[in-house]
């Protein structure tokens, strides 16, 4: 349970490996908590029931056995062993990790770096295709492993693109590379932006609405880190 002093209501939220998150407004009282979650017991019940059907929930193991990418159309499968320090070995279809017990973290870390990469081999070249055929100049591309955002455009035109990317549909992730390239010319997201959009994807409307849901299509291992592993 934490407290934000931005927040104006209470916010649950489940999360991959940690569990449930409560966030309190400073003028909820925390005794008002255990009423709070008995109101909401059939969702967390259900989203706790979704984490571990994935694989997900506190206690289970975090490591995939198996990691698809839609966007590539590749399918990997992982096999671990033991050893007596972590690292990765990849291979066509198989990603190979050693691990000494309980470093499965340091796993979760290698195959996070390992997404990245990946985001550098397939997305980078799809994002200068696009670039170059819509006539946009960036100062500069980057893969990253976003929590919040699927991409963003800093004001010296420098787009980051997250590398959760690769479980979504190709036409979905041409729509992201799309959206941050009309930043490039508009900011924010007025009406000029938006025709923009429109023009360079007329299923804008469409694919915004897919990505609203589509954070439930990225496996949890891809968003836990070292602390919320620890709580």
């Amino acid at each position: 349970m934490t407290r934000n002093r931005r927040a104006r209501k209470v916010w649950l939220r489940m999360r991959a490996g940690s569990g449930l998150e409560v966030v309190l407004p400073y003028r909820v009282s925390a005794a008002d908590v255990p009423a709070i979650l008995d109101g909401h017991r059939q969702w967390i019940l259900a989203r706790f029931a979704d984490l571990a059907a994935r694989n997900e929930a506190p206690g289970q193991d975090p490591l995939p056995r198996l990691i698809r990418l839609p966007f590539c159309d590749r399918t990997y499968h992982v096999c671990r062993d033991m050893g007596a320090r972590t690292e990765l070995r990849a291979g066509e279809g198989v990603l190979q990790l050693r691990l000494p017990p309980g470093a499965e973290m340091g796993g979760i870390s290698l195959l996070q770096r390992w997404l990245v990469d990946q985001g550098k081999r397939w997305l980078v070249p799809v994002f200068r295709d696009l670039a170059g055929h819509h006539d946009v100049e960036v100062s500069k591309v980057q893969i990253r492993n976003q929590i919040t955002c699927w991409g963003s455009c800093s004001p010296s035109s420098c787009i980051s693109l997250n590398a959760k990317l690769l479980f979504l549909p190709s036409d979905v992730v041409h729509h992201v590379i799309l959206h941050e390239l009309c930043h490039v010319q508009h900011r924010n997201h007025g009406s000029k932006f938006k025709a923009r959009l429109r023009e360079f994807n007329p299923m804008s409307d469409q694919h915004e609405d897919f990505l609203r849901k589509a954070w439930d299509m990225v496996p949890g291992w891809t968003k836990m880190n070292r602390k919320e592993r620890a709580l």
